[in-house]
């Protein structure tokens, strides 16, 4: 009877495994550096089609500044006849810096150095304009703190001009601001996905009456909200089969003070090995409308150092065990 018992544990467990690595291999594929991609269309694209668009990519920098590692987490802003795409820009120190690439046509990219470097490490440069000044919104965990920059001669001299959420480390913060809905989406080492609204930029941010969005495998912010029809639609990371594989669009819907979260296109993007720049993963996008129909693009991919893969079992089994935890909490 002990015998049988431990044969149905055993088997439980082996199929248990099985079904865990089967959504998030135990064995990955290591990732090497990062590039940018870009593109445009004349509607609104269901899918991008990565492998028609130009890329600038690690050797494109790298010939330009030859201490650069990577460059990764694009936005960008249009003012006037020029495109300004801000980047984490990795080089060979500790932390990142954010770089710029400028151009007039949305097409040939121009290297114009860095804009901003501070003592902890910046990724994630989301840039807005706000009431004819433009600020910016990195991921600044490093200093326990949400900050806000202001360009005090744009595209340069960044500045910390306010702390939006204090003495937390939160990675990938993501702002909407209009003039009925203000809020920042940022997600903390356990993967909650926590949203923060505020009467204006510059007001008190707080913690919403439903704090967590979002829990688990997709519960990472891939770059800015950007609005339809519909409403409110947020690029999401899915770390499935390791960090930075794909990304998926979910919808957030907001009202009567509440809102839902639902995912609307999952893998919008994902590793593409078709393309030697981002064979391993995609993981960050920024899209906007210039005008009634058109959409211009920026986003992120890495590529494979080789074929061999390494054992990781801690990430799957945690990863499951908040994808679990997020299905039991939606019930």
């Amino acid at each position: 009877m002990k015998k049988q018992y431990l044969f149905w544990v055993l088997l439980f467990v082996v199929a248990l495994l099985a079904i865990i690595n089967y959504r998030t291999p135990f064995f990955q594929q290591d990732g090497g550096g990062w590039s940018i991609g870009y593109g445009e269309s004349a509607g609104y694209p269901d899918k991008i089609a990565v492998d028609k668009n130009s890329i600038y990519s690690i050797e494109t920098l790298k010939a330009q500044n030859d201490s650069t590692v990577f460059l990764a987490d694009p936005f960008f802003v249009k003012e006037k006849d020029t495109f300004y795409l801000f980047f984490e820009h990795k080089k060979n120190k500790p932390n990142a810096d954010v770089g710029l690439l400028t151009s007039t046509d949305g097409k040939k990219y121009q290297y114009r150095g860095t804009v901003l470097t501070q003592k902890f490490h910046l990724s994630y440069p989301q840039v807005f304009k706000y009431k004819n000044d433009f600020y910016m919104v990195p991921e600044s965990k490093q200093a326990n703190m949400v900050l806000l920059y202001k360009a005090y001669h744009f595209p340069f001299d960044w500045r910390i001009c306010d702390t939006l959420i204090a003495n937390v480390a939160l990675v990938d913060p993501s702002i909407y601001l209009s003039d009925s809905l203000n809020i920042l989406v940022a997600t903390d080492y356990n993967k909650n996905m926590y949203l923060y609204q505020a009467d204006s930029l510059f007001g008190k941010w707080k913690l919403h009456e439903k704090p967590i969005a979002l829990i688990g495998t997709e519960a990472r912010a891939g770059g800015r909200f950007f609005a339809d029809k519909k409403g409110l639609v947020l690029p999401v990371q899915n770390c499935t089969k390791g960090y930075g594989y794909g990304l998926s669009l979910y919808r957030f819907s907001f009202h009567d003070g509440s809102y839902d979260v639902k995912r609307e296109s999952p893998f919008y993007l994902m590793a593409n090995k078709n393309i030697a720049a981002f064979n391993a993963g995609m993981h960050q996008l920024d899209m906007q409308r210039l005008d009634a129909t058109h959409y211009y693009y920026v986003y992120d991919g890495n590529r494979l150092i080789s074929n061999s893969k390494h054992l990781n079992i801690r990430g799957p089994l945690k990863w499951s065990y908040l994808d679990l935890k997020n299905w039991i909490l939606k019930k």
